[in-house]
């Protein structure tokens, strides 16, 4: 099996491409840092270096080396000049896509999210519902997997969210704090892409990716708090003053947006639960996952 993978490097796709190059498979990286290559050469990667800005590059790469699948990785939680959500979540899938077809590659993995909805108002969840929709409409033996929350070691919304808590002589809790998720493992999300690679049954389905366990947003900071004392004061903010606020700051600055801890698309996102809607004991089994709970992960990560 010979992979190409776009967005290999970061918190999901290194545990992913780890997973899968460890299951026997020849793993290629698309890489723009020149720094890391080495690194990734040392662990057995081969590596592309360039982005998917460089489509004819990109084209001429996939046409010399016959991969067997392409998985896409890519994807930002904010929006900031040069680098939007339309160019990574929906221009930068139709370039990989349009890549693979011209190049006789016929398989296609894709991470999505839960929650991408089409007439979404959170912009990160639109445009994620039309990169999948390329997706699915490709014509290629395509899988999309749809995560909760992903948390492991390093990942980045929970240690910003635990720094937030450990520094502050309180704890703002935007809107009601009553938002439900599912928090999954990385491990469990690197076994789904593995796993989806030589099982058929995968080909041509959304998986939607959960813990066992649901907690509110405000559950997660009690249990933060729990296993890292002491307990703080929590306030309340008023989601649409949040909101409001910093979409006023948003327009008059765009560059403060890559500085602030939220941003005013993560508050519109704060308005769904993300939760599996239905039992994901079948999907749990064709993929093979073997979850771990988030409460646990948690505990021994704070201690």
């Amino acid at each position: 099996m010979k992979v190409f993978i776009a967005g290999g490097t970061g918190f999901v796709g290194s545990a992913a491409t780890e997973k899968i190059k460890s299951s026997g498979a020849s793993v290629t990286l698309l890489e723009r840092n020149k720094k890391k290559i080495p690194r990734l050469k040392e662990l057995g990667f081969e590596v592309f270096e360039g982005t998917l800005d460089e489509k004819d590059a990109v084209d001429g790469f996939l046409s010399a080396n016959k991969f067997d699948a392409v998985i896409n990785l890519i994807g930002i939680i904010r929006s900031v000049p040069g680098f939007s959500f339309q160019k990574v979540h929906v221009d930068y899938v139709n370039i990989l896509l349009e890549s693979a077809k011209k190049n006789g590659i016929e398989r296609f993995i894709h991470m999505s999210a839960l929650g991408a909805a089409e007439n979404s108002d959170s912009e990160y969840f639109s445009t994620k519902y039309q990169g999948e929709s390329l997706v699915r409409n490709s014509g290629l033996k395509w899988t999309v997997f749809r995560p909760s929350l992903i948390f492991g070691d390093n990942a980045a919304f929970f240690d910003d969210l635990i720094n937030l808590i450990k520094t502050r002589a309180f704890i703002p809790v935007i809107g009601t704090g009553e938002t439900r998720f599912a928090p999954i493992d990385v491990f469990s999300i690197a076994d789904a892409y593995n796993n989806s690679l030589y099982n058929e049954k995968t080909i041509n389905k959304i998986f939607s990716l959960c813990g066992p366990d649901i907690y509110t947003f405000e559950d997660i900071i009690d249990l933060i708090m729990k296993f890292s004392p002491p307990k703080k004061l929590k306030i309340h903010t008023p989601a649409f003053i949040a909101e409001r606020t910093l979409s006023i700051a948003e327009k008059l600055s765009p560059r403060l947006v890559q500085n602030m801890p939220i941003t005013s698309d993560q508050i519109r996102m704060l308005r769904y639960d993300n939760i599996c809607g239905k039992n994901t004991d079948e999907a749990d089994k064709i993929l093979e996952l073997k979850k771990t709970a988030f409460k646990d992960w948690l505990k021994e990560y704070l201690s």
